[in-house]
């Protein structure tokens, strides 16, 4: 793979808490446009963002919902920190290591380190052993399990939380309009604006909505600038039928296929690039496997060194986004889960 830089050098802006707290909507933040081919750029409330569909058009969103996936654990008898990062089976999971206050912890763990899952009062309730780590750079670790630690999340986890977030929050400021099948390590981000009333008005101009599952890793494992090879956790997904025919038929009449978020790109372009419209997926899309069924995307504003700018790449010129994102710098967006938007069209 040709290497794309994805340092940007741009010091970003994080939400520090989601909208709400400050009296307004969830689509009260801003949307920047982006024409894809020319990078020209305009500035929106998010609520305006049905004015920008043409009849015909689909939008495909993801309809899987984040689970509290962050949980106190213990690692040789220090506390620390997990991320469930993905569900293999009932006893085998990929998990993120995190110190205690939430930073990254790199400990170099041997194959059999027992990790126990702690409830609220401190008491051990479920162990994993280490397999192996899941990829030579990374924090991450494939567990045996002896119960399954997805369902444990639902009574003991609290929703991933990074540093720039102000306090913990529950899992409804988590919660999509449109997630309905629990899995996802974090929230599909780019469906958080999204209101009843958006959608309404996406109906009434004729915009096609459908839905798949891709259920999301953790977003927080950073990449080194150039890499060749990075820790790419395995997602699975699922695209039904409906779904299928819904967008080759727009495909086969000129009609744009807009994705609601990475996820749809990523679950979309696997069934384009491999044929599968189910199952597991690390499928990278870069200006080399550029995508074939999706025109244009919806997606919030990705941070310097994150895979996700491979993948807007294959959407825009590395001037364009750059240009674009020095421009939502200076109008004050904010990045990251609780922030600003942009469309790419």
């Amino acid at each position: 793979m040709p290497l794309y830089s994805t340092n940007l050098g741009i010091a970003v802006n994080p939400a520090a808490c989601p909208p709400e707290v400050s009296g307004s909507g969830r689509d009260d933040v801003r949307l920047l446009a982006i024409d894809r081919f020319t990078g020209r750029q305009q500035h929106h409330h998010f609520r305006a963002i049905a004015e920008m569909f043409r009849p015909g058009d689909v939008l495909v969103v993801n309809n899987s919902a984040a689970i509290p996936a962050a949980l106190a654990c213990q690692v040789d008898g220090a506390d620390h920190v997990i991320h469930l990062a993905a569900r293999l089976n009932a006893h085998r999971v990929i998990v993120e290591l995190r110190q205690k206050g939430g930073l990254p912890d790199w400990s170099a763990l041997r194959p059999g380190t027992t990790i126990s899952l702690l409830n609220e009062p401190g008491h051990v309730i479920s162990r994993g052993s280490i397999i192996r780590r899941f990829h030579p750079r990374s924090r991450f670790w494939v567990l045996e399990t002896d119960q399954d630690w997805y369902a444990c999340a639902n009574l003991l986890g609290r929703p991933i939380r990074y540093h720039y977030v102000d306090r913990p929050y529950s899992m409804e400021a988590y919660k999509t309009i449109f997630g309905r099948i629990p899995g996802s390590s974090e929230m599909p981000s780019a469906s958080r604006p999204f209101t009843q009333s958006i959608v309404e008005t996406l109906q009434r101009r004729g915009v096609i909505l459908t839905e798949l599952t891709l259920h999301t890793t953790v977003s927080s494992h950073e990449i080194e600038d150039g890499d060749v090879d990075p820790p790419l956790v395995p997602e699975w997904f699922n695209i039904p039928a409906a779904a299928q025919r819904t967008v080759l038929k727009a495909n086969h009449e000129g009609r744009a296929v807009i994705a609601l978020g990475t996820t749809v790109v990523r679950a979309l372009e696997t069934w384009a690039w491999m044929g599968k419209t189910h199952g597991w997926t690390t499928h990278l899309v870069t200006p080399d496997r550029p995508p074939n069924l999706v025109s244009g995307l919806v997606t919030g504003l990705h941070d310097n060194f994150t895979s996700h700018l491979w993948l807007l790449y294959a959407f825009l010129s590395p001037e364009h986004l750059k240009t674009s994102y020095d421009d939502a710098r200076r109008q004050g967006y904010h990045w990251h889960e609780f922030g600003d938007l942009s469309l790419i069209r």
